[in-house]
């Protein structure tokens, strides 16, 4: 008591400003020094890198795949023929594999000479300004059989770059100027030397640090870092030897691996002290374990989705569009963009749905710095992985006050982490429902901080800036949430509601009853400013014209959204399909029995109302599915909800001692294994189950 009464009257001086810039230069250079650490990963870099190269990998590359790991420049689409696939070159050509490695290669290359016309037309292939063959070609299937020379890797990437020069002939109702067609290359490395291009050390050396000062960043050990590295490095120098059989299709895609992580881990370091600086103050030294799966988990999300969209072979499909559209609205032509998005034919009709531009008018600051479209995608994917990222942060303010707050708050974050559900919707670009999704749950931190005053002061209504705040920030929230996108009309509002109506009927204590009045008035407030920012201009045509098309479908087909044709077609999945194409079950299963058990024991925490919220949420929306397609927007709608529930579950599975601990860990590995499974699937080979759109 006299030391708090002391402390009162005479507070701590406040650091000047050079003694906390100087505080955090040796916090700086303590974590990016760690204890010499550095040293020994660049040397242990160096001696697996000198190892990995000297085996002969070898492998036949078809040129006719796409996507590919091997890059054809100046070539056009592939196309049927007799021997499985072919590719026609222009006049000039370029081939480049990735990654092969150190020294000379064998490279038999496999192709069609063109018609008969073309016959005698002489095939130069060309490394660099050297040429490497010089060769008359024959109307006809033929191989050419070559040893590049040492100038024909580049000494940074260890790419092997060849170009085809061929006079072009054409054929009749083909507008095309053709050289030869592709088929396959054959590759085999001959190592040279045993010494590696100090480039190429280097950029391996540069992702093994990268990594290890990101996890650093998050707080774990300097001996649980460097373990962590080891272990991906050797992943990684597992694929650049070939892996068991020496197989040069596993070193191509470790060396894009390479590349890709060159570009994404410097944003990911620079992500994690942002972390680490915006966390400190929060009051985890004593809880620093969950401090470090909260703060992992929030890379994990960043740097997977990151490096999957910027992989070489990742196939876009909305990206490129998001940008086009982005651009337009900067240039004043938003009228456009309406137009087009607002014709929704996988609603079967051809009514106009409301569609809102608010999250393009989030975005349009990053056209002011790229206006170049390609530029722009890439600005885009880092801010939409960056806000996604954000989601274990607001699930531990989401569970301030749960039973094992902290504990559950680093579950719900890896199990969020991990849900197949943020991978498999996060593909095709739909920023908006991504944006829409992390405003919702800003939008309940603030209900959750309205909430708490009102347990805090029991209930009474006072006045102040503290007590002004969380209302002013939730209605805004709640306003931007709703004017999103087009289903969150219907998905905040209901979430919203319930969660007022389980605090007022199940929460018992007068504090919960008068914090869902509040909420009930902070919904009311936020929700026509929502439409006048967002669908003002849709309310007449609502009324007239989409409404009754939408009544008229049902009464005429049963549903609507339901005829799989229109949507590339996409089978309708039933409620099982949904729970393991997004969720893999467990976490479903285990929210539910979380939620049961929190009604019996806990029924104030707010977590409880929460995730009730969430449950009825889903069970609505999937009976609702019924007769309106929802595809998959309410499962990733309901996923944070079911990653909370599931992270009080193996919170509680934790503390039963090792067992649980071990139950745990396997839990999350699986979902871990299937989400990054099916995620290299989508951006490697553009392999994606029809059940998990």
């Amino acid at each position: 008591m006299i030391v708090e009464q002391a402390a009162r009257l005479n507070p701590p001086a406040r650091k000047p400003i050079h003694h906390i810039l100087l505080s955090w230069l040796l916090a700086m250079a303590s974590l990016f020094w760690s204890r010499g650490a550095v040293l020994g990963i660049i040397a242990g870099v160096w001696v697996v890198t000198l190892i990995v190269y000297q085996f002969p990998v070898q492998a036949t590359l078809s040129l006719t795949d796409q996507p590919s790991p091997v890059r054809i420049l100046w070539a056009y689409p592939p196309e049927a023929a007799t021997v499985g696939g072919q590719r026609w070159t222009s006049s000039h050509a370029t081939i480049i594999v990735p990654g092969v490695g150190s020294g000379r290669v064998w490279v038999r290359l496999r192709f069609f000479g063109g018609a008969q016309d073309g016959a005698g037309r002489v095939l130069t292939i060309q490394s660099g300004e050297q040429t490497v063959v010089r060769t008359p070609i024959r109307p006809d299937w033929q191989e050419i059989r070559l040893l590049t020379p040492l100038e024909a890797i580049d000494a940074t990437t260890g790419d092997l770059a060849l170009t085809l020069a061929i006079p072009p002939f054409t054929v009749i109702d083909d507008e095309r100027v053709l050289g030869v067609s592709l088929h396959e290359m054959h590759v085999s490395v001959v190592p040279d030397s045993p010494w590696m291009p100090i480039e190429r050390v280097g950029r391996l050396a540069l992702i093994a640090l990268l990594l290890f000062w990101s996890l650093r960043a998050t707080g774990l050990p300097i001996r649980w870092s460097l373990i962590s590295v080891g272990a991906a490095f050797l992943g990684l120098a597992w694929l650049i030897a070939g892996g068991n059989g020496q197989d040069m299709a596993l070193r191509l895609q470790g060396a894009l691996a390479v590349a890709v992580l060159v570009q994404v881990l410097p944003i990911t370091l620079a992500l994690a002290l942002i972390v680490l600086g915006a966390t400190s103050a929060w009051g985890w030294r004593r809880v620093q374990l969950w401090a470090i799966a909260v703060r992992g988990a929030v890379l994990l999300i960043f740097t997977l989705r990151l490096a999957g969209l910027m992989h070489p072979q990742f196939v876009p499909i909305d990206h490129g569009l998001r940008a086009h559209q982005l651009l337009h609205i900067a240039s004043g032509r938003e009228f456009l963009v309406r137009d087009q998005l607002e014709q929704q034919w996988e609603w079967g009709t051809s009514e106009p749905i409301p569609y809102s531009l608010l999250t393009y008018y989030l975005l349009l600051p990053l056209t002011l710095i790229w206006q170049d479209q390609s530029a722009l995608i890439g600005a885009v994917k880092v801010v939409s992985s960056a806000l996604e990222a954000g989601v274990p942060l607001m699930l531990w303010a989401l569970l301030r006050g749960a039973p094992l707050q902290n504990a559950a708050a680093a579950g719900a974050s890896l199990c969020y982490a991990a849900l197949p559900a943020g991978y498999l919707f996060f593909h095709d670009g739909s920023f908006p429902t991504t944006i829409g999704i992390w405003l919702t749950l800003l939008a309940l931190v603030a209900v959750r901080w309205i909430v708490a005053n009102h347990e805090a002061t029991g209930g009474s209504v006072s006045v102040g800036a503290r007590r002004v705040i969380p209302y002013v920030l939730g209605v805004g929230l709640l306003a931007s949430a709703f004017g999103a996108y087009v289903t969150h009309i219907a998905f905040v509002p209901f979430l919203t509601l319930t969660l007022a109506a389980s605090l007022y009927w199940l929460g018992g204590a007068p504090p919960l009853r008068r914090a869902a009045l509040s909420i009930i008035l902070t919904l009311a407030l936020a929700l026509p400013i929502g439409w006048a920012l967002a669908y003002a201009s849709y309310t007449r045509t609502l009324i007239e014209r989409t409404i009754p098309a939408f009544l008229g479908l049902i009464a005429a087909e049963g549903s609507v959204g339901q005829n799989s044709e229109l949507f590339f077609g996409t089978p309708i999945n039933s409620f099982a399909e949904h729970m393991v194409a997004h969720f893999r079950v467990w976490p479903a299963a285990l929210a539910a029995v979380t939620l049961v058990v929190l009604f019996i024991r806990a029924r104030s925490s707010f977590s409880m109302h929460l995730g009730l919220a969430f449950t009825v949420f889903l069970a609505a929306t999937s009976l609702a599915e019924r007769w309106f397609g929802l595809w998959n927007k309410h499962m990733v709608f309901a996923a944070p909800g079911i990653a909370m529930l599931a992270g009080i579950g193996l919170a509680w599975l934790w503390r039963r001692g090792w067992a649980g601990r071990i139950v745990c860990v396997g839990l999350l590995l699986y979902l871990f294994g299937a989400s990054t499974f099916a995620w290299a699937n989508r951006s490697l080979w553009y392999i994606l189950p029809p059940e998990a759109l």
